[in-house]
């Protein structure tokens, strides 16, 4: 009889170990997982954290790189996230030398750009300049002026990648699109203007032509501006016929074309410039 209450005492000694070892690791195992969890808790906290510093360090880097003097900053009103500053400035603040930039957490700089200043301040937009959905990034600068003359510059950038898209030559367009004749006589200046062909309104210009000097044709490139109308980059050039002298203007937009932006809807305007036309180049 001892020998079966001995035997029933070390079964129930038995089971209440296994119990409790059972026990113990189960509670092993749930701080364990809890441990694991409080860990990828504090590794995603750090995670985010670094985020966040590296957002801040960024802002202050760019903060840092802009000009002190906001002057000098153009901002897309599109997207206040887009911004074009001078890398140097020179003639008290009225040339630029080279350009900076920024667009949605980018940065390039483009060291051969030179703009004016002042007045003349470059522009930049944000904008879908074919309505594929996607939105180029569009730079105007004025880069110089005086007399008769006024050099407008404009470029179309790709957002992703801050690279200037390739943009038909004002030399190609006029040369594909443009023909024209000048024939002067005493008092009077004879323009004729063709493009694409089609032979437009003739121009007849009045004025005193006694010892003058005249072109056999109209020259372009002395007087560019660039500007944006109806979703579009539009550009108007005057066709010279003597130095410094014009006789209507080629117009044109920039449309999408084969990887390429070139000219479309391209015109000649032959209407005769106001008085102090040319005044307004000062």
């Amino acid at each position: 009889m001892k020998t079966t209450w001995t035997g029933i005492l070390l079964m129930i000694i038995l089971a209440v170990a296994t119990i409790s070892t059972t026990s113990a690791a189960k509670t092993t195992n749930v701080q364990q997982k809890q441990l694991n969890i409080d860990e990828q808790s504090s590794q995603t906290e750090a995670v985010v954290a670094s985020d966040i510093e590296t957002k801040k360090e960024h802002s202050l880097q760019l903060e840092a790189s802009a000009p002190s003097n906001k002057e000098y900053v153009s901002v897309a009103p599109e997207n206040d996230a887009i911004r074009l500053y001078p890398m140097q400035v020179e003639g008290s603040g009225y040339i630029y030398k080279g350009l900076v930039l920024e667009a949605n957490g980018m940065t390039r700089e483009f060291s051969d750009w030179t703009a004016e200043g002042g007045s003349n301040k470059p522009e930049i937009h944000e904008i879908d300049l074919n309505g594929d959905g996607q939105k180029e990034i569009v730079v105007m600068f004025t880069q110089g002026h005086g007399t008769g003359i006024y050099l407008g510059q404009a470029y179309i950038i790709h957002p992703e990648t801050l690279e200037v898209m390739k943009m038909q030559s004002l030399e190609d367009i006029v040369k594909q699109h443009v023909e024209s004749n000048i024939n002067v006589t005493a008092g009077q200046v004879a323009i004729d203007v063709s493009i694409d062909g089609v032979k437009g309104d003739p121009i007849r210009i009045e004025e005193d032509t006694e010892g003058l000097q005249y072109y056999d044709q109209l020259l372009f490139g002395d007087v560019i501006y660039y500007g944006l109308e109806n979703g579009q980059l539009v550009v108007s050039v005057s066709g010279a016929y003597g130095f410094a002298v014009y006789g209507g203007e080629l117009k044109f937009a920039y449309g999408y074309e084969d990887g390429e932006w070139k000219a479309v809807n391209v015109h000649y305007t032959n209407e005769e410039y106001e008085d102090g036309y040319e005044e307004s180049f000062d």
